[in-house]
């Protein structure tokens, strides 16, 4: 398979039209329309239907959209691992949910970096689900994760538990903001949540509905792309947000956020440690560090 064709049908299957593409790229239209061609041809069948409104996925499109972004990923991570070669270093592809990912690990891989220099250290957000994913798929090498289980065809997938990240409710620094919040009264709040998939959002859902509510109930619900989204509405004090400590410490040690202590909740999230059992040396000695230093590296 072409790997740039199968780049380029990506990206038209995601953006829903040619010309996007083609402009982002550089490239003519026309051009594009031959990569697709060739992507036609290895299937034996179209990929996409075009029309003047763009392009949609037809039946055979949407079984090679559903794979085709873990195999570009899987590509450029051996592309990466080969150019890493020649400097006897390695990459190390690492994943943690939103919250972990900006808070936690930065520090974490600035300090392992001083330990095992010759290797290259990439980030990325992703959810829970994807992690566990891309952990059993070889996509990323270490992965930090809120799932505590993992399905029959992962059990090649370790899973050691790290801590737990503490969830908070918070709110603008206002005698007008109670210091406790019962759920009748939580309800009534103006609460902020995230759009997709997040692990707060189902945290929150579980709480509400042991006791027989539903987020629907809630009075006013926005939603937000993420924790800095929901930092800057609540510091305009258009409402408050369940947060993770690590991402507000700062704006609640200079008292400009204040935690609201909801007694019937408990939000905390468990923190977990995911790695395929068979892996390299390079990512024994992150596992091996990571499991002495732990959480004490975390920014």
């Amino acid at each position: 398979m072409n790997i740039e064709s199968l780049k380029f049908f990506y990206e038209i299957a995601k953006a829903g039209n040619i010309s996007s593409v083609a402009k982002n790229a550089h490239i003519s239209q026309s051009a594009l329309s031959q990569q697709l061609n060739k992507l036609d041809s290895e299937f034996s069948g179209k990929l996409l239907e075009r029309s003047n409104k763009g392009v949609t996925l037809t039946p055979k499109g949407n079984v090679v959209f559903k794979f085709a972004e873990n195999i570009l990923r899987m590509h450029s991570k051996m592309l990466d691992e080969i150019e890493h070669i020649e400097s006897n270093g390695s990459v190390i592809k690492v994943e943690a949910c939103n919250s972990i990912a900006n808070y936690a690990l930065p520090c974490t891989l600035m300090l392992v970096n001083k330990q095992y220099p010759k290797h290259k250290y990439e980030l990325k957000s992703r959810s829970s689900e994807d992690i566990v994913t891309d952990v059993a798929n070889n996509i990323c090498d270490i992965g930090f994760s809120y799932i505590t289980s993992l399905s029959q065809n992962q059990n090649d997938v370790v899973s050691i538990k790290t801590g737990m990240n503490d969830i908070v409710l918070v709110g603008k620094n206002l005698k007008t903001n109670p210091d406790v919040l019962m759920v009748d009264k939580l309800l009534d709040a103006c609460i902020i949540t995230f759009t997709g998939r997040n692990d707060i959002n189902d945290i929150l859902t579980k709480n509400l509905k042991k006791l027989g509510f539903e987020r629907e109930n809630l009075n006013c619900h926005m939603e937000v792309e993420g924790i800095e989204g929901a930092k800057m509405m609540i510091s305009r004090n258009y409402g408050i947000a369940f947060l993770p400590y690590m991402a507000v410490k700062e704006e609640l040690y200079k008292k400009e956020f204040k935690t609201i202590v909801v007694p019937e909740f408990n939000m905390d999230l468990e923190m977990l440690l995911l790695f395929k059992k068979d892996h390299p040396q390079h990512v024994g000695e992150f596992i091996s560090w990571f499991i002495k230093k732990g959480t004490e590296s975390f920014c």
